[in-house]
């Protein structure tokens, strides 16, 4: 039921902001490619919500000025940090991010214009300062870099003796969201009706699990601006003091801190008054976390002689005259790097230093250590599949990967999705060694789903098959599981994608399959079910289309999810009888398995 007060006051507050033209206008420019970065990400690249951003933009300022908005569930999903201990993230529906972030542009500035101090950052790939452990010009003297260190990558205004590296106690899971509330609420003018929303979304989205209410403690941890903008302001306070006490030789990074002092003695007083400051906030210093160092203590922790030998390395000069030599020497120093420097604080960077150098030299000497450091060292298991991406197929790497999910002891939900991403993005000839290697990594990857009967274990096996099988073996899964993926809203929009590509192959049986999922009511499955029917009845070759199919800036490997978007519109013979469209395909898509389903169902060739 509404009042008056929102008939009166906040609606007009919220006419302004939720403009047509704003909604969309974001969705282009920043949602569209935040869903993007996600870790668990959408078949179809939510393109039934791009297609039609304006109109659902309109349909989506009408709910919230009518106040019937409400905000959805949200996917929850969990990364291993270390010893199987995983954090919970979430991704919020796209029509949620999108109110998220237009609240976000609306609120930031103002939010910004009350930081203290210049050295605090909130959004780590948007700012241009660098981690100690990415400090350039390695062939200083220490003593002089330090000094250098301290002034350009920390922007200290003095030179310090000593600098404390401490960070917060679980951040995130620790702020008390009532107490943000109040905080957020100084530094923006007459925007209740505005907050009201954004904690409206903070709280749907949070993990609540096992019926458990809401405590109104923890800011849920995702892939999105606002809730890092909120994060980031709620420690203000301690960019007060510290700016006051270090003469501004500090700087933050979100929960991360570094200060720089004079004297023990100063570090212990500046350490006790900030501990006092966040306990009285619900925070606390991570006491594991914390610590002093002098120069030559530093030089260890950031693993100075380290970052000078990765930044001699020319890689151009190597590639030109032969990687053979300079392999040789870098996998015989990564492997005394991992045996004396684990103890060192950036010692994790380094290595994800020498795995990316690696890659870039495309040498091979690594891939023997790839199965247990991806098995051992959760942090690292991105830069690993980056080097096996960048190596692409081969008889040696599809058997590394075999290796890994052999060895593989999984806690999280996107370490094997990772996986099954990179064979999917891999460019395998059909031959009877790949079409083996497939089989037999289908085979491990629904040993994972029998064992743990996860959703996301089956998300990785529709990834993977939908890419490499025949329609027929492809829709026999679907219809054998339909008790797994039929209990999972997200994962049913999932299978509910892919039948763009297996819609021309049976036309009737997939209509009535899409027109059941339309009937069950679920927002997401019904818009991308409407979608890929009324995307196969299109009368026109519309240019917003071959625009997001074909850029002008070419994929190196053709994106999955636009593949299963492309499938959609060819159903369309004014798509799929087009030359132009066909040039177009041929000329964007050179995988050997889209290119086999493209002739087989559309006569592309």
């Amino acid at each position: 039921m509404l009042t008056d007060r929102f008939h009166q006051i906040r609606k007009e507050e919220l006419e302004n902001l939720f403009s047509k033209k704003n909604i969309s206008d974001v969705w282009r420019k920043i949602v569209r490619d935040q869903l993007r970065r996600v870790d668990i990400l959408d078949t179809f690249d939510y393109y039934d919500f791009n297609y039609n951003i304006d109109e659902r933009a309109l349909l989506l300022r009408t709910v919230l000025l009518n106040g019937n908005y409400q905000p959805s569930q949200p996917l929850i999903y969990r990364i291993e940090k270390k010893f199987g201990i995983c954090r919970h993230l979430v991704i919020p529906h796209p029509l949620d991010a999108l109110v998220l972030q237009v609240i976000t542009e609306n609120i930031s500035q103002q939010i910004l214009n009350n930081q203290p101090s210049k050295n605090s950052y909130y959004s780590r790939d948007k700012h241009n300062l660098r981690k100690p452990h990415e400090i350039d010009e390695y062939g200083y003297h220490w003593r002089r870099l330090w000094k250098k260190m301290q002034k350009q990558i920390y922007q200290f205004k003095e030179e310090k003796e000593l600098i404390i590296v401490t960070d917060l106690s679980n951040y995130y899971d620790s702020i008390y969201i009532p107490e943000l509330r109040k905080v957020i609420s100084g530094f923006i003018d007459k925007k209740e009706s505005v907050l009201d929303i954004l904690f409206k979304i903070i709280e749907r989205i949070s993990w609540l699990p096992d019926y458990l209410p809401y405590t109104g403690r923890g800011l849920p941890t995702t892939n999105l601006e606002g809730v890092r903008l909120l994060a980031h302001s709620f420690v203000f306070e301690i960019d007060e003091v510290l700016k006051s006490k270090s003469n501004e030789s500090f700087t933050r990074w979100m929960d991360d801190i570094i200060i720089g002092v004079n004297s023990r003695t100063e570090a212990v007083n500046v350490l006790s008054s900030t501990s006092d400051m966040l306990k009285s906030r619900g925070l606390a210093l991570n006491l594991k976390k914390t610590n002093i160092y002098s120069s030559k203590e530093a030089e260890f922790h950031f693993q100075i002689e380290e970052n000078q030998y990765l930044d001699s390395i020319d890689f151009d000069y190597h590639i030109e005259h032969g990687i053979r030599k300079i392999g040789s020497e870098l996998s015989k120093r990564f492997t005394k790097h991992l045996k004396n420097n684990v103890s060192a604080k950036y010692s994790e960077k380094i290595t994800k230093r020498y795995i990316t150098s690696f890659a870039k030299l495309q040498s091979k000497q690594l891939l023997k250590k790839v199965p247990v450091l991806f098995n051992e060292i959760p942090g690292v298991r991105g830069n690993l599949l980056y080097y096996l991406s960048s190596l692409g197929f081969s008889k040696r790497t599809s058997e590394i990967v075999l290796n890994i999910l052999k060895e593989l002891k999984l806690h999280d939900d996107i370490s094997l999705f990772n996986v099954c991403k990179l064979v999917t993005d891999w460019e395998i000839p059909i031959t009877k060694e790949s079409d083996a290697f497939i089989k037999a990594f289908i085979k491990q990857v629904k040993s994972f789903s029998i064992q743990r009967k996860q959703p996301f274990d089956f998300y990785c096996l529709i990834w993977v098959k939908t890419k490499y099988e025949h329609p027929d073996e492809l829709l026999k899964f679907i219809n054998d599981y339909d008790y797994i993926w039929k209990t999972h809203p997200f994962l049913r929009r999932q299978v509910t994608s892919i039948m763009g590509r297996l819609l021309n192959y049976r036309k009737d049986e997939i209509t009535k399959f899409l027109q059941s999922q339309i009937a069950t009511s679920e927002p997401q499955v019904v818009s991308v079910a409407n979608s890929i029917l009324e995307f196969s009845k299109i009368k026109t070759v519309e240019q917003k289309v071959k625009m997001y199919l074909f850029p002008q800036s070419k994929y190196r490997t053709y994106p999955y999810q636009k593949f299963l978007v492309l499938c959609s519109f060819l159903n369309s013979e004014v798509y799929s009888k087009n030359e132009d469209i066909k040039k177009k395909v041929l000329e964007n898509i050179s995988d050997p398995y889209y290119l086999k389903w493209l002739d087989y169902q559309y006569n592309i060739k």
